[in-house]
């Protein structure tokens, strides 16, 4: 199978079915040359949204080192930068997996995990934290606490073992993966972008959005279940991504706000992620757009793969760690269409992640789009591109398409750039 069938038919299937552990279920994707399984690291860092602004300093060194040396030394997928981490260290104690990801700490979540199984952990010393009933997939996630004094690495395994049928992992802490080091500038001379009429429903996983002009008569949907008192004040990156959607079309928008902590490097974590897909799938919008990078993780993988079955198609950023950084998920999982940058002379953003998980490029420097505090700003960094992307499928579904075919036309349409086919950096091309 050819790179572009192959691919085809990973974003068509929905995802992997589940396994014990995420690296299990990779080896198949790799076989079926649908991507790479990366070195695992921390996700990018968290800082001002916008066009970043350079240091003297920084500028002799990018001109002596080359854009890719300068990507890799100072791009934001750097352990150095990984400032939201850091943030979920000292505010909620979180612990750390196997390969150094952060997690909450003394904790274990479930999907499907059976009645008898959750009697035996909790005789063995286990506690539930929560037990949360999804209806729109009829199951259950049940949080569980570690018994005092026992490794979370070995708990994982107790529990895997306990319920061989359930979906078990850490609860992983997941950032935005933004272009980080610079500091937005409100664009005061921008006009408003034009808008396309309105016509279709599309949903997002992203911080809160804020009452904007630029969202017109589109129909803002809030998910209840995030927690006001822990969101970002700042809500620019949600705001921001809104926007772009309505401009294109975005008739309803359906938003999950998933983030606490710091306004200007907020976090989340599993628990919260896997409450707000399962919401937005009962709202039926036919596209998701997704703002967070991270770790793989068993409850994500399968949270995609039902989303897959149910005709859902879901669209996240492909990163701004550069050339050198590893993949970020949700983007890199099968079923996943990932969107990277390009400037307006369809450049590669410098700082935009490669691999053989990258599906389509977008316009993701220097986006013109709604400011939280009013007006417009202009942003840099895949986050920017995907709403584009999703934007364009989501019409696409509105017209009675199926998902499948969505896809194979956003692929047919895709202009060619970089190696002649698909390649690592813009994916299938560029998506006007």
């Amino acid at each position: 199978m050819g790179a572009k069938g192959a691919l085809l038919a990973a974003l068509c299937l929905g995802g992997l079915a589940s396994a014990p552990f995420p690296a299990l279920a990779y080896a198949a994707a790799q076989e079926r040359e649908a991507f790479e399984p990366p070195e695992v690291r921390e996700a990018p860092e968290v800082r001002e949204i916008g066009t970043r602004e350079t240091e003297p300093r920084e500028t002799e060194q990018r001109e002596r080192e080359g854009t890719e040396a300068e990507a890799r030394d100072t791009g934001e997928g750097s352990t150095a930068d990984a400032g939201w981490q850091a943030d979920a260290i000292r505010d909620e104690g979180a612990d750390h997996d196997e390969i150094g990801n952060p997690v909450r700490q003394g904790e274990i979540i479930t999907f499907a995990l059976s009645a008898a199984a959750e009697r035996t952990l909790v005789a063995d010393g286990y506690e539930v934290i929560s037990h949360k009933a999804l209806a729109a997939l009829g199951e259950d996630v049940v949080r569980l606490r570690v018994p005092r004094g026992r490794r979370l690495a070995t708990a994982i395994a107790e529990v895997r073992a306990a319920a061989p049928d359930a979906v078990i992992d850490y609860d992983h802490y997941y950032g935005l993966g933004l272009a980080g080091r610079g500091k937005g500038k409100r664009d005061r001379k921008a006009a408003a972008p034009a808008s396309a009429p309105k016509g279709f429903p599309v949903g997002m996983i992203d911080t809160a959005v804020m009452a904007h002009p630029a969202l017109g008569a589109t129909r803002l949907v809030a998910w209840s279940g995030g927690d006001p008192a822990k969101a970002p004040s700042a809500a620019q990156h949600g705001t921001a991504v809104a926007s772009l959607l309505a401009a294109r079309g975005a008739a309803t928008i359906y938003s999950a706000n998933i983030f606490r902590g710091p306004a200007d490097r907020p976090f989340t974590s599993i628990d919260s992620l896997v409450e707000a897909m399962e919401w937005l799938l009962g709202q039926g919008a036919p596209v998701i757009n997704m703002s967070i990078a991270g770790p793989p993780n068993a409850l994500l993988q399968k949270m995609v793969g039902l989303a897959g079955a149910r005709g859902r198609i879901i669209v996240a950023a492909a990163g701004n760690g550069g050339p050198s950084a590893p993949a970020v998920y949700p983007a890199a999982l099968p079923g996943v269409v990932a969107v990277t940058a390009v400037d307006p002379e369809l450049r590669i953003y410098r700082h935009a992640n490669r691999g053989r998980y990258i599906g389509v490029a977008a316009q993701g420097v220097g986006v013109l789009a709604a400011a939280a505090g009013g007006g417009y700003a202009r942003y840099t960094g895949t986050s920017f591109a995907a709403p584009q992307i999703a934007a364009h499928l989501a019409r696409c579904r509105a017209a009675g398409r199926t998902g499948a075919d969505c896809i194979d036309a956003l692929v047919k349409g895709a202009r060619d750039l970089g190696a002649p086919g698909y390649d690592e950096t813009y994916g299938h091309g560029y998506i006007d």
